[in-house]
């Protein structure tokens, strides 16, 4: 499946009443599912998530798309199956961290995380958390905290640029550009040093990348964090 990078000027979501539109023989096998998610790794907890419809990009490069509410436990047996077509894709937020020294700041997920030992930007989920009193699903708050919560950096520290939508299938990932002057070494250096300073960090260490393998020698590289440093070191990346 390709993935694609797409540049655009905003996202619009709007959340809606309801639960996911879940077949009920998939919604039947949840339960099973989120037990043997629970049996290998009794760190998870059964939190609440977003899933959106199919974004429709529109003529001003605006994403458009309508979410609603259901369990992450419902999100898990839906990707352990391998996301088979619901009429819902699973959109987060993710901050591309480039260095003065032309490298991207990957993080590495740590053992207690759904995603053990996986290589990519920092990010998340978009949750309820994300929702404004408006119902208006602000996919750069859920950046910016994702960003803070994981690494310690504020979108304040760098410089915002070209906002991104990485798309891969039913996975979609909404990516803001954000440049320090500080180089690679020391973004990393910055970071651990926050690591060491949480009780519980998200992360188990970050990865200075200028290419895919730099990526690939700290861990299982993501898919699309993939495609996104083979454009990064080809120039492709930024517009």
């Amino acid at each position: 499946m390709t993935i694609d990078i797409v540049p655009i000027t905003a996202s619009d979501f709007r959340l809606a009443p309801g639960a996911w539109p879940m077949p009920a023989e998939i919604r039947a096998k949840v339960p099973g599912i989120w037990a043997e998610v629970v049996a290998k790794n009794p760190h998870v907890w059964d939190g609440r998530i977003l899933g959106f419809t199919p974004p429709v990009l529109d003529g001003e490069g605006v994403f458009r798309s309508e979410a609603r509410e259901d369990s992450y436990s419902a999100f898990l047996a839906w990707r352990a199956l391998g996301f088979p077509d619901i009429g819902t894709v699973h959109i987060f937020g993710t901050t591309l961290i480039e260095s003065a020294d032309g490298a991207l700041i990957f993080g590495v997920m740590g053992g207690k995380t759904i995603n053990a030992g996986r290589v990519y930007p920092p990010g998340g989920a978009l949750e309820p958390r994300d929702v404004r009193a408006d119902g208006v699903v602000d996919a750069e708050t859920c950046i910016a905290t994702e960003l803070h919560e994981e690494t310690g950096l504020r979108m304040e520290d760098g410089r915002a640029g070209q906002l991104l939508a990485i798309v891969d299938g039913p996975r979609i990932a909404i990516a803001r550009r954000l440049s320090f002057d500080l180089s690679a070494e020391a973004l990393v250096a910055r970071i651990h040093a926050n690591l060491a300073a949480q009780d519980d960090p998200e992360l188990s260490d970050v990865v200075a990348c200028r290419k895919a393998a730099d990526g690939e020698a700290a861990g299982d590289l993501a898919p699309y964090a993939r495609v996104v440093l083979d454009a990064f070191a080809a120039g492709r990346l930024w517009v």
